[in-house]
């Protein structure tokens, strides 16, 4: 009865405009902003432009829909600012009452096209021809029986997204299970609480949450590189005087940096993509955006992290222009992405030119706010407005310095474990009760 037709794939801050998908039963909508209503639509145009704040932060919007006596008939709910596939589909059924036939109406959006190259739909297994994807005639059926309604939309780039409903006899919206993965820091040493013993420590609103598993996992890198400073990184293993001498017995003084190829690798469960700081302009139907685009997968396969952060480039189409902080921004959502052990490693020089629109205060604020940890590092010593912006600046003018710099990375991200709890919530509306007994056994990862 309701659905989202604005479906915020972006960073989203300040005035948006925001576009529902109404039956026609439905006499007014309630919209929620993080739990509080910020706006009543009383009919036709169902749309109305909402503040999201000044500050960068991940929000939960809602919709509800009710019907001529004030009774709730429908919710429509997504996320903003938090990590969400490439494309997203929603649909709705109207009709069903009064003999009229059940229609279907699909609606979606991708950051890499405006419209699908294929939709299939299937019906209870049967495929369906579609028309128009607005209004998709279902075949005849017995509404006190359960039927599966599946629509899959391919999009270019070999994107692609997946709606299923379930409804009819008990059922009148879609099943799914829903979890939230929570990363959290052991203490060095700790053993991970059992199960039950992490249920009592995870709250929300002071009401205890449930913990349906935990695990370690592989863990997930993402590095955002001031281009401006590949010389910098390049001169680290060509000069070092320790770096020569080490490998001068295998005759390769004027070869250092490669032959540091394996050197500072990370454990083969960790993987590296770079999210280079240079954006593609996206045109839509509904709204322009700016795509920021990652690289493919590394392992330590591929080499260890100085030859990473040295061998590998962007591609020579992009624009100009480095968005450096609005990178690590995207980047955090790619690292919490995958529900993994996360990172993300910004490496930067001094007077690194930026052309953001987001400042680094706010980026440092809402990585904190999803729970990804943000490691800052420089080959040349930190300027003022550097360590201002981003606080902390581990030195990497040198191989020693550089490998000192990638142990303390991998030791944090070994400390760390997913938490995983039923429902989908915020991550900033979770906290971590003390344990009496260990106080400092465990904390929420930021």
């Amino acid at each position: 009865m309701i659905a989202f037709v604005s479906l915020f794939l972006g960073l989203i801050v300040g005035l948006e405009p925001v576009e529902l998908l109404v039956d026609e039963s439905v006499a007014s909508v309630e919209i929620r902003l993080n739990g509080e209503t910020i706006a009543e639509l009383q009919g036709s145009p169902w749309s109305r432009t909402l503040d999201f704040g000044p500050e960068l932060r991940p929000h939960e919007l809602q919709a509800i829909a009710y019907d001529r006596d004030h009774q709730v008939v429908a919710q429509a709910r997504q996320w903003v600012n938090l990590p969400r596939p490439p494309a997203e589909a929603t649909v709705m059924l109207e009709g069903g009452d009064e003999g009229r036939d059940v229609i279907a109406r699909l609606s979606w959006e991708s950051v890499v096209a405006s419209v699908p190259n294929s939709i299939d739909i299937t019906f209870d297994g049967r495929p369906l021809t579609v028309e128009d994807p607005n209004r998709i005639r279902l075949p005849k059926h017995d509404p006190e029986q359960l039927h599966f309604l599946r629509a899959e939309l391919d999009f270019s780039r070999n994107v692609s997204t997946v709606i299923e409903m379930v409804f009819g006899g008990s059922y009148a919206d879609r099943l799914s299970v829903q979890l939230t993965a929570v990363p959290v820091n052991l203490l060095r040493g700790a053993d991970l609480p059992s199960i039950d013993a992490l249920g009592s420590r995870l709250s929300k609103e002071n009401r205890p949450l449930s913990v349906v598993a935990a695990e370690k996992g592989p863990a997930e890198i993402v590095v955002v590189r001031d281009e401006g400073i590949r010389g910098h990184l390049n001169r680290i293993g060509r000069t070092s005087g320790k770096s020569l001498r080490r490998h001068a017995r295998l005759g390769l003084e004027g070869r250092a940096a490669k032959s540091l190829r394996f050197k500072m690798s990370l454990p083969r469960d960790h993987q590296v993509r770079f999210l280079w700081p240079f954006s593609e302009r996206r045109e839509r139907e509904r709204l322009d955006f700016d795509l920021l685009i990652p690289s493919q997968t590394f392992t330590s396969r591929d080499g260890g992290l100085y030859w990473l952060l040295t061998e590998y480039s962007p591609p020579a189409s992009f624009a100009p222009n480095q968005r450096l902080t609005d990178a690590v921004a995207v980047a955090g959502l790619l690292a919490a992405g995958r529900n993994r052990r996360r990172a993300v490693l910004l490496v930067v020089g001094a007077d690194a030119r930026d052309t953001s629109t987001f400042s680094p205060q706010q980026v440092r604020s809402y990585l904190r706010q999803l729970r990804v940890p943000l490691f800052v590092w420089s080959p040349e010593p930190a300027s003022a407005s550097l360590r201002e912006g981003w606080g902390a600046v581990a030195d990497i003018s040198s191989l020693a310095s550089l490998e000192q710099a990638v142990k303390n990375l991998r030791r944090q991200l070994e400390q760390q474990r997913i938490v995983w709890v039923d429902g989908v919530h915020l991550p900033e509306d979770i906290i971590l009760a003390p344990n009496p007994k260990k106080a400092g056994d465990l904390s929420l990862v930021r």
